[in-house]
């Protein structure tokens, strides 16, 4: 078990993500959502086992399971207050195909901030999107960024592409790209008409899409009519996402 605990340990780094195409989901809600995924190990402690739920979720992982001292929790979890329960999950690969047969596109340029990008996926998946990570976003198996898609990560389709092989790929299957930003050429979000599959991309909140995308997509905004700027990007995301689907 010394090897498990030393591995769940360095998943904390992305270049032990990457290299172990592994991950970790830490919390009773998060790991009931991780069930149906490919489930390497876990730990638990004996608190955790006192709850009649948590006795129903390790009755149906049949990975294997140790149950660990608290303070030996406390030590590999990222969790302020942590509820004793952490899986060890494998990375599921998807493939552009598979993105392509969603309803919708949702494509990330440099979204560095891990609570947003996981609010966007968790928003992404409600709506039945495929997602496409781009250059300088944050990593999506990032702790927090498990956390805050609230399972969204374990169903959700996503590949990482350059921006470079984003936009060939949007050409060769004759997806029209938007991006939304706050641009005098924009066109109201909501006055789009989707006349074909489509693929929104949204950038960072500092920097926004990228030029090189923005030269090649059609540029959409909401309207606001308060005093703010601008919206947080998982905000607007929601916004135009849902919208989209709808109009779809």
């Amino acid at each position: 078990m010394t090897k498990e605990l030393k591995l769940a340990k360095k998943l904390k780094l992305k270049k032990y993500r990457d290299e172990f195409k592994l991950f970790v989901a830490e919390g009773l809600r998060l790991c009931e959502m991780a069930v149906e995924s490919e489930i390497e190990f876990g730990f638990y402690t004996a608190d955790f086992l006192k709850d009649e739920r948590a006795q129903n979720l390790i009755s149906k992982i049949k990975s294997p399971l140790y149950e660990i001292p608290a303070a030996t929790f406390e030590k590999i979890s990222d969790t302020k207050t942590p509820q004793g329960i952490m899986l060890i999950v494998r990375q599921k690969i998807w493939t552009l195909e598979e993105i392509l047969k969603q309803k919708l596109i949702v494509a990330l340029d440099a979204v560095h901030d891990a609570g947003n990008l996981g609010t966007i996926l968790r928003t992404a998946e409600a709506f039945s999107c495929g997602v496409v990570i781009l250059e300088e976003s944050a990593d999506i198996f990032n702790l927090k960024v498990v956390r805050s898609s609230m399972g969204a990560i374990f169903f959700l389709p996503v590949v990482k592409m350059t921006r470079e092989e984003f936009l060939a790929a949007m050409k060769k299957f004759d997806v029209e790209i938007l991006a939304a930003a706050l641009d005098s050429t924009a066109e109201i979000y909501y006055k789009h008409e989707l006349t074909k599959k489509s693929a929104i991309v949204f950038g960072s909140e500092a920097a926004g899409v990228s030029q090189e995308i923005l030269d090649a997509a059609k540029k959409i905004y909401i309207p606001m009519t308060g005093r703010a700027e601008s919206l947080n990007v998982a905000t607007a995301a929601a916004i135009i996402i849902s919208e989209f689907i709808k109009s779809h």
